[in-house]
C-alpha cells in the first residue's frame, strides 16, 4: 500500500500563509488559556447496551431526514474560534466535500476551518499544510480524536466514557457518535514526497437520527443527546475542538507521536481481546483480519498477533474510508 492510494486529488498548491502546520500551531498555545470553556458540565442519564461488540469496520449510512430550515444555525451566529483559524461556514452540504472544492481553487489557507451550519450535528473540517511526508502526516487522526475526546470530556458529564475505535470512530457509551476523515494532495507515489495540502474532516451526531426507530440502542449508530449528553450543542461542541484539537497539536509537534499514542490506547475500546476489522486494499477486495492487539507503531499502524505472526495494517489502507457512518 502505497500513501497515494489514499484519497487524493490534484490539484495546485495552497496559497501558503508562509508557514508549515507546525508553526501555525505552535504560535496560537499561548491564546488557548483565553478561551476557557464555555459550558458547564451538563447532567444526563447514560443510555445503556445489554451487548458488547468487536472492533468491526462499519457500513455507511445515510438518514433519510433531509436538514430542514430548524437544523440550521441562524446565519448572525459565529463561532469564537482561536485566531489561528480562518472560519468558513455553509448553510447545507458536507464541510469536508466543500473543503476539498476550496483547496483545488487553489486559494485557500492552512488554518481554514469549514463548518456547517448544523444543529443536529457537528460537520467541520480543517485544512492543513504538512511539513512531512504523507505517512509521517497520517497521525494526525489520532490528534483529531484526542481533542475531539477532549471537547467532549469538558461539555459533557464525567460519568460517561469518551473511547476510539480504531482508526477514526469516536464513541460515547460505547456507541459510535462520529469520527473523522482526511484527504490528501496526489503526491504521485512518491514515499517521501510531502503533500501541498491535507483536509482533515470531524463529524459527530449531536440530536438524534429521525429514522431511527430504537435510539440509544444501536453500538454503530448513535447520538450525543441519546447517551447522556443531553446539554451539549453544536456551536459549543465546535469551539471546544477548535482548541482542544490545536492543543493536541502541539503536544504531537513538541513531545512526539510516543506521548499522542498512549494518550489515544489509553482511551480505545475492544483492545483487551481480539480485534477483528476489515480493511480495504485499493483496488481488490476488502480483507477482514482478526488478531490480539499488540500496540501502535511509529507510524500509526496498528499490529495485531495472527497465527502467522504479528500483522501490521497501515493507516493510509485504513484511511482510504471512513469506517463510521452516519
Amino acid at each position: 500500500m502505497v500513501p497515494s492510494q489514499l484519497q487524493t486529488r490534484t490539484v495546485r498548491p495552497l496559497t501558503s500563509i508562509g508557514s508549515t502546520t507546525r508553526s501555525w500551531v505552535k504560535g496560537f498555545i499561548a491564546i488557548l488559556g483565553e478561551c476557557p470553556d464555555i459550558c458547564d458540565r451538563p447532567s444526563g442519564s447514560p443510555t445503556v447496551r445489554q451487548s458488547g461488540r468487536k472492533l468491526v469496520h462499519l457500513p455507511l449510512y445515510e438518514s433519510a431526514a433531509l436538514v430542514s430550515e430548524t437544523f440550521i444555525h441562524s446565519k448572525n451566529f459565529e463561532p469564537e474560534l482561536p485566531p489561528i483559524y480562518r472560519g468558513v461556514s455553509i448553510a447545507r452540504g458536507g464541510a469536508f466535500a466543500h473543503a476539498l472544492d476550496m483547496v483545488a481553487g487553489g486559494d485557500v489557507e492552512a488554518g481554514t476551518l469549514v463548518w456547517t451550519r448544523r444543529a443536529d450535528r457537528l460537520d467541520c473540517a480543517v485544512v492543513l499544510e504538512p511539513d512531512q511526508p504523507l505517512a509521517a502526516s497520517l497521525p494526525v487522526v489520532y490528534v483529531a480524536l484526542l481533542g475531539l475526546s477532549d471537547a467532549l470530556g469538558a461539555l459533557g458529564p464525567p460519568n460517561i466514557p469518551v473511547t476510539f475505535g480504531w482508526p477514526d470512530q469516536i464513541e460515547v457509551n460505547g456507541g459510535v457518535v462520529g469520527g473523522v476523515r482526511v484527504a490528501a494532495a496526489d503526491v504521485r507515489g512518491v514515499a517521501e514526497a510531502i503533500p501541498d495540502w491535507m483536509v482533515l474532516g470531524v463529524s459527530v451526531q449531536v440530536h438524534g437520527f429521525p429514522d431511527d426507530d430504537s435510539p440509544g440502542l444501536r453500538a454503530d449508530r448513535t447520538a450525543l443527546h441519546e447517551e447522556g449528553f443531553g446539554e451539549v450543542e453544536t456551536p459549543a461542541l465546535l469551539e471546544s475542538f477548535s482548541r482542544h484539537f490545536l492543543a493536541w497539536m502541539n503536544t504531537w509537534q513538541d513531545d512526539g507521536f510516543d506521548q499522542v499514542c498512549a494518550a489515544w490506547i489509553a482511551r480505545a475500546s475492544d483492545y483487551d481481546g481480539e480485534v477483528s476489522l476489515t480493511v480495504s486494499a485499493g483496488a481488490a477486495e476488502a480483507e477482514t483480519v482478526t488478531g490480539m492487539f499488540t500496540g501502535i507503531d511509529g507510524a500509526g499502524a496498528l499490529l495485531l498477533g495472527t497465527e502467522d505472526g504479528v500483522r501490521r495494517i497501515g493507516l493510509a489502507a485504513a484511511l482510504q474510508e471512513p469506517s463510521w457512518g452516519l
